[in-house]
């Protein structure tokens, strides 16, 4: 059984701004930099007409592995991330993003829906993680989740300091 989770951010930029972030393969590379590690890579990135898609890979460092995870992981935990970005009709855009643990351990699946409301954007994701560990996968998920939640939040601080200079 996975488990499920939500996410809202407020960004303060106009909507189009944003989606245009997404869209600008410089914000990635910078956004890597600023909160990344410094060997993740990134790896795909294509955009066509209304849609971009970014694929990372990314390398969690050991500090960041609760102990109880690093005894089932095989190695260095490394996540190949792939979100697209699209449907951006003035109003509204959306995205879809799957996360997947190198050796199968884990994935995680999920979207975000992002909008303009009183002069930001709030951008709500939803998803689930799935860790496949007999025994603990549950409580790896729960793990999991709250790591993305500390990463989401990085990753909007980030975005709101990139769309300010825009």
């Amino acid at each position: 059984m996975a488990t499920h989770f939500t996410h809202s951010a407020h960004i303060d930029a106009r909507l189009e701004t944003v989606f245009t972030s997404y869209g600008d393969e410089a914000f990635w590379r910078d956004r890597m930099a600023a909160i990344g590690s410094p060997r993740d890579t990134l790896d795909d990135f294509v955009t066509s007409g209304d849609s971009t898609t970014v694929t990372i890979t990314q390398h969690i460092p050991d500090e960041d592995i609760p102990d109880v995870a690093r005894k089932v992981l095989p190695g260095q935990l490394v996540i190949v991330r792939t979100t697209t970005f699209a449907d951006f009709d003035g109003e509204r855009f959306s995205s879809s993003a799957r996360a997947e643990a190198a050796g199968g351990l884990g994935v995680i699946k999920g979207g975000s829906e992002a909008v303009s409301e009183g002069g930001v954007v709030v951008e709500s994701a939803t998803g689930q993680v799935k860790v496949s560990v007999p025994l603990l996968g549950g409580k790896l998920e729960k793990l999991v989740v709250t790591h993305l939640t500390r990463f989401f939040d990085a990753e909007t601080r980030h975005l709101n300091r990139w769309t300010a200079t825009r």
